[in-house]
């Protein structure tokens, strides 16, 4: 089994510039992922000291790692998962298939994640707005945790692994002409 080169790490050309802002953008979004582990740890972490040091917990630690803490880390990291392909992958067939097979593949698997991807993009704009609208929050005694915000990233995460989809469509349509993709312009 080869490994999988990151799709977005050719220098860029200079009229590739949406790539170069494509590649920081789905870096960036990997990077707040970790930090949300980061953040997560050091919470719970706290949570359990205050709880067993001086029996006094932190309100709210669930609730936050639930609407904010674990969403971070699934859908801000979901693009750079995808752009590296770390995603699970069935590679059987890629080592037995010419460039024309491996081509159509591509092409066949980076349109239904696409498709995937805009569904979900959709569905969790629509639900992220409706959250909003409402101002959910999860309300404690003395104050409340506002959960919205989180919301909007399940339609960011998506959207994001969307775009690096649609540079795989490129590179699968590039593998079934023949063709070399540009240097930094495909996926």
């Amino acid at each position: 089994m080869t490994a999988t080169p990151d799709r977005l790490n050719d220098p860029p050309a200079p009229a590739a510039a949406p790539l170069h802002g494509l590649r920081r953008l789905v870096d960036g979004a990997g990077i707040a992922g970790g930090l949300a582990v980061a953040l997560m740890a050091l919470h719970v972490v706290l949570d359990v000291a205050a709880r067993n040091l001086a029996g006094l917990p932190l309100s709210g630690t669930t609730e936050f790692v639930a609407g904010w803490y674990m969403v971070a880390v699934v859908f801000c990291a979901l693009g750079s998962v995808h752009a590296r392909g770390d995603h699970i992958r069935v590679d059987l067939i890629d080592m037995i298939a010419g460039p024309r097979l491996d081509g159509l593949l591509t092409l066949f698997t980076s349109l239904v994640f696409l498709a995937a991807a805009a569904a979900m993009t959709v569905w969790g704009i629509d639900d992220a707005l409706d959250a909003t609208l409402r101002g959910e929050r999860v309300e404690f005694a003395t104050w409340a945790l506002p959960v919205w915000p989180g919301r909007w990233l399940v339609p960011a995460g998506f959207a994001l692994t969307g775009l690096v989809a649609l540079l795989d469509l490129g590179r699968g349509l590039h593998r079934l002409t023949g063709r070399r993709p540009p240097r930094g312009d495909a996926a």
